[in-house]
């Protein structure tokens, strides 16, 4: 089985992104971008971002059950991302938090909480969003908490843009330990990891 080029995952996402544009045409949801935020909801996200993937990678180190199974997931998935460059990371990272935002939080928690109640909303994307990401049911339950998350964060927020940099960044930061220095983990060097 061959590997997905970066022009295969980009446009993937690209793709995710342009699907939820045309939705979000059609029946739209009202998002916006700075909501109570400001125009500083941009570092609010970094900030967003680097609390919760250090979080995640702690609670990972010191966690044996934790790390056996991330190490089982970093197995899966480390081939596809390993020939990325820094900048291919950051565009596919950067095209994920835009359209997975727009498509989960600004799109679909909207419009389901809009006939129903924040919490159905919160939780249903988030559901969708993590089986969407299944690839185990440690990564479901890791992307489950991490779509509440964004979810919350995008209710509290009312900031579109809030979720895109906090996802987009999360994932970047999560692509290049994948990719360079999974000891952060708490898992083997990048070299011990089979590609």
């Amino acid at each position: 089985m061959s590997r997905p080029s970066f022009y295969t995952m980009a446009g993937f996402q690209a793709g995710i992104a342009g699907v939820a544009a045309i939705l979000l045409q059609v029946l739209p949801q009202g998002a916006s971008e700075f909501g109570k935020m400001g125009s500083l909801a941009w570092l609010w996200g970094l900030m967003a971002a680097l609390l919760s993937y250090t979080l995640l990678a702690g609670v990972n180190r010191y966690s044996n059950l934790m790390q056996r199974h991330t190490f089982a997931t970093l197995q899966r998935v480390r081939p596809l991302f390993t020939r990325l460059t820094l900048w291919q990371m950051v565009v596919i990272s950067a095209l994920a938090g835009i359209g997975e935002e727009l498509l989960f939080r600004a799109f679909l928690q909207n419009l389901i909480s809009g006939h129903s109640n924040i919490w159905l909303g919160l939780g249903l994307s988030s559901l969708i969003f993590a089986l969407l990401h299944f690839l185990s049911w440690f990564y479901f339950c890791i992307t489950l908490l991490m779509g509440l998350l964004l979810g919350a964060g995008y209710y509290l927020s009312n900031s579109i843009l809030f979720v895109i940099v906090w996802h987009g960044v999360y994932d970047l930061i999560a692509l290049w330990v994948l990719v360079h220095a999974p000891q952060w983990l708490g898992l083997p060097r990048a070299s011990v990891l089979k590609l």
